[in-house]
């Protein structure tokens, strides 16, 4: 049956996460054969070049059954995608899944077809880098990293879940399972919020110092500001797929940003000591129990 039980594995999208997959897959003693799609063609035929995949451009069509395909795409990318390679394979018994750190928009596609939403289970890999691109991609990408799964359908087959949890897992990922509905919310917090303070910061910092942001940085502002290199069309997507949520996360930031404001302003070394204290205390002790 090929790794996990998939003969084929097609992947949508060969930029750092399914690039990623494709070099880790390139490296597993299998018979599963490996095939790649990009809106880019000249990344499919470097992917064929590197030896990731076995066709050489999008001209295919890969009418075979037991396959797991993987939409490695921007948010807003993945109705298009589909539609891209609907005709080029066999749906009867093809598990999809998506690489989505926004999964808003997806909900509506897959709830407008139902038919679909039954052989799709969501994934997010917990993982990334501010560098995009097969050229940056790595093998080594979700080692240790945490992979979610959401089942949307009450009629996908527990089989099927079982399959791509095995497949994450082959990726070197723990796998975790969280209802669809949570994930937005969580991530506009723990991942969204905290990209957009850096962009917001960025801005601020080159509006004010312009080509000697980072003289003086001593290099902690350049780690810390790193993810203002992220790809801009994927965070674009982001921010417009996620819109309400992460409007509120901002909000709440903005609530906060004003709660440390007025204690500086306060002058007051007690209390503001104090805040500093319980936010060390608090972090500390959040890792500690990881």
């Amino acid at each position: 049956m090929g790794i996990i039980g998939f003969k084929n594995i097609l992947v949508v999208g060969l930029g750092l996460i399914g690039g990623s997959i494709l070099k880790k897959l390139s490296m597993i003693n299998s018979k599963v054969l490996v095939y790649g799609f990009d809106k880019k063609e000249e990344t499919v035929r470097e992917a064929f070049k590197l030896g990731l995949i076995k066709n050489q451009d999008n001209e295919f069509n890969l009418f075979k059954n037991d396959i797991l395909i993987i939409f490695s795409v921007p948010t807003l990318a993945l109705e298009e995608a589909y539609y891209s390679i609907e005709g080029k394979i066999t749906q009867e018994q093809a598990i999809f899944s998506d690489t989505l750190s926004s999964k808003t928009e997806l909900l509506k596609f897959l709830n407008s077809n139902p038919k679909l939403s039954s052989k799709f289970l969501m994934s997010h890999p917990i993982a990334g880098s501010e560098r995009s691109g097969l050229k940056n991609s790595k093998a080594s990408l979700f080692e240790k990293k945490i992979v979610l799964i959401s089942q949307i359908s009450i009629q996908t087959k527990k089989d099927d879940f079982k399959k791509l949890k095995d497949f994450w897992g082959l990726m070197g990922a723990e796998v975790l399972s969280m209802k669809p509905e949570a994930h937005d919310k969580i991530f506009s917090l723990t991942s969204h919020l905290p990209h957009i303070v850096t962009y917001a910061l960025m801005d601020l910092l080159y509006k004010n110092l312009s080509e000697k942001t980072f003289l003086y940085s001593g290099g902690s502002l350049e780690g810390y500001t790193r993810t203002a290199s992220s790809d801009p069309r994927m965070w674009k997507d982001i921010m417009l797929s996620n819109k309400e949520e992460i409007l509120k996360a901002i909000d709440g930031f903005t609530d906060s940003l004003d709660h440390i404001y007025k204690l500086i302003e306060s002058n007051d070394q007690e209390l503001i000591l104090f805040f500093l204290k319980n936010l060390k205390s608090s972090r500390d002790n959040l890792l500690d129990k990881k």
